[in-house]
């Protein structure tokens, strides 16, 4: 049995790119495949996990992944230092990056680069399955392919298929250079993204950041949208140190008029990002118990569920700053 392990953002196409992986394999007859996620309390921007299992027997081992023939990254700030414990003897792992590494086992491609140039969106998905046929003699890309065409809506078939093939190219020029390094095209955004990660992972000691700054010590003097710019959210609750905007298609706003300060909202929050502002004696009447700091807020929107009063709604984010 052939085993795949994913590692992705929601948002980012994990799940989907599982279950076309799972179809792609079972098309040959005496072909089975299971696929299946495993989500955290969050939503989008929130690490998450998916399986794929592949085998020309009945598969009746049902439990997650563990140790893989195969582990993918979606977001390279999810490829930690314990990666090789995921991984069985004579694996391979696909990361989407623009980093370049020096491991055998590392095939690292800038998916997001790819997928942007085709679809005008950074999803890797697609780009990374067609990065796995070329490491993966047990599904082919025509099969993937054929996914996309059952499994995808008709007016996404066409470009994600051409983004399996730029893949594919970008691998195949890689694997024939004999190096391992990054592929395919990236923005000058995604360059600064890891120059910034490295600083923050080399020897620059980071500062606690007091609410609402971002510390990002090669970064603080450009000019960066969340909506075009995102970085990682693995920190602790509260200890976020950089902008997670870029994630959020929806935010939570607060109705001071119905907000109690019972505080549930505080408490759940997984990021930290609402917080009890500084009260002065000068404060007027009615001042909200809680604030809600946008810039690292990434609208998974479990302050809403946890609200009894209705004192917080979920808006788009074209919407936010109108309230």
């Amino acid at each position: 049995m052939i085993e795949v392990l994913w590692h992705g953002r929601g948002g980012q196409g994990a799940f989907t790119a599982a279950r076309l992986l799972g179809a792609a394999s079972s098309f040959a007859d005496g072909s089975y495949a299971l696929a299946f996620p495993s989500f955290g309390p969050e939503r989008r921007g929130a690490p998450m996990r998916a399986f794929t299992k592949m085998s020309r027997e009945s598969i009746g081992d049902r439990s997650a992944v563990s140790r893989a023939n195969y582990v993918i990254y979606l977001d390279d700030t999810l490829f930690g230092e314990d990666w090789e414990d995921e991984l069985l003897p004579d694996g391979k792992v696909i990361v989407n990056s623009v980093r370049s590494f020096d491991d055998p086992r590392i095939v690292a491609i800038d998916a997001n680069g790819i997928s942007q140039e085709i679809l005008g969106r950074p999803i890797p998905n697609t780009a990374l399955l067609g990065a796995l046929c070329s490491v993966c003699d047990y599904v082919s890309a025509d099969d993937v392919k054929r996914a996309i065409e059952g499994y995808m809506p008709a007016k996404l078939q066409e470009k994600n298929k051409r983004v399996v093939d730029a893949a594919l190219e970008a691998v195949g020029k890689t694997s024939a250079a004999g190096v391992v390094a990054n592929v395919g095209k990236h923005s000058e955004s995604q360059v600064i993204d890891s120059v910034s990660r490295e600083t923050v992972e080399g020897e620059s000691a980071l500062a606690p950041a007091s609410r609402g700054e971002a510390l990002i010590p090669t970064l603080q003097t450009a000019a960066l949208n969340p909506a075009d710019f995102a970085h990682t959210t693995c920190y602790d609750g509260g200890y976020l140190v950089a902008k997670n905007a870029g994630w959020r298609n929806m935010r939570p706003v607060l109705d001071v008029g119905k907000c109690t300060g019972c505080l549930q909202c505080y408490l759940y929050c997984p990021d930290g990002c609402i917080f009890r502002p500084v009260r002065q004696a000068t404060d007027a009447a009615g001042a909200a118990a809680v604030a809600i700091d946008y810039d690292f807020c990434k609208g998974c929107g479990v302050c809403v569920e946890v609200c009894r009063f209705g004192a917080l709604v979920m808006v788009p984010e074209s919407e936010g700053d109108e309230r």
